[in-house]
């Protein structure tokens, strides 16, 4: 395997975080709602007390629901929908690394594939391949449905949460900063969108696109919110970040 390292000069441009504005929220039927994923017409909420995933209306009514058994993991962190079928973290020790689940809709096992690190926690599908988020050493990694590691980036916020994806860049949750952070997936951070708006002491970790506006989970709360996003620009500095590319 070769590994190629790319370091991105980018001036840096500081600017007022961007705004959350507030559209509709839920109670959520799960607590710790860890993971989001919007399959087209419904969100599906991956719970961490149950390790359940939910599919939900936007209003906030459960349509149906199933929890993963063998295989199956503990400790539901983030969700994807790739189209077709529903991913979700697990993380069954915290000795090991986190393992992808791959379901259908109906909660029927297709697949799986373990992480390289401990403590990945969000997960987003681009129209390609998933991303994913990790705790443990705050990088962000692009994997193929197989978990081949493809590129990766490092991130500046830690204990990162779910992950995004809006067509063109991707979004996390900064659970410690109490943000929703946009970059690049080159690892450039475009925006940050502070949530303390909602609340002073909002955790958002729940994280998905409805192809319209965002939806954001509040750990503390347990309560999903309907949020839109208004950006002002470019707000860290992005001197010297190092993305690695695996081949």
């Amino acid at each position: 395997m070769r590994m190629f390292l790319i370091v991105l000069f980018i001036l840096p441009i500081l600017a007022v975080a961007g705004t959350v504005n507030v559209l509709s929220s839920f109670y959520s039927p799960d607590w710790f709602p860890n993971g989001l994923a919007w399959d087209g017409n419904y969100l599906w909420l991956l719970g961490g007390h149950y390790d359940t995933f939910y599919k939900i209306n936007t209003s906030g009514t459960v349509i149906s629901h199933f929890t993963p058994t063998g295989p199956g993991g503990k400790n539901g962190d983030g969700a994807a929908f790739d189209g077709t079928n529903l991913w979700g973290m697990f993380i069954e020790h915290t000795s090991l690394p986190g393992e992808v689940f791959e379901y259908t809709t109906s909660g029927t096992y297709v697949s799986s594939f373990m992480c390289s690190e401990i403590y990945q926690f969000g997960m987003t599908w681009d129209g390609n391949n998933l991303w994913i988020s990790c705790r443990g050493t705050q990088m962000i990694y692009e994997m193929s449905k197989d978990g081949t590691v493809l590129s990766s980036f490092s991130i500046p916020h830690t204990n990162p949460g779910d992950m995004a994806w809006n067509g063109a860049n991707l979004f996390y949750a900064a659970k410690d900063d109490k943000l929703i952070v946009e970059v690049t997936t080159d690892g450039v951070i475009v925006d940050t969108y502070d949530v303390t708006g909602i609340s002073s002491g909002m955790k958002p970790t729940a994280l998905t696109f409805d192809g319209t506006n965002f939806w954001v989970s509040d750990q503390e709360s347990d309560i999903i919110y309907e949020v839109e996003l208004s950006g002002v620009g470019l707000q860290q500095n992005t001197f010297g970040r190092i993305k690695t590319l695996f081949q």
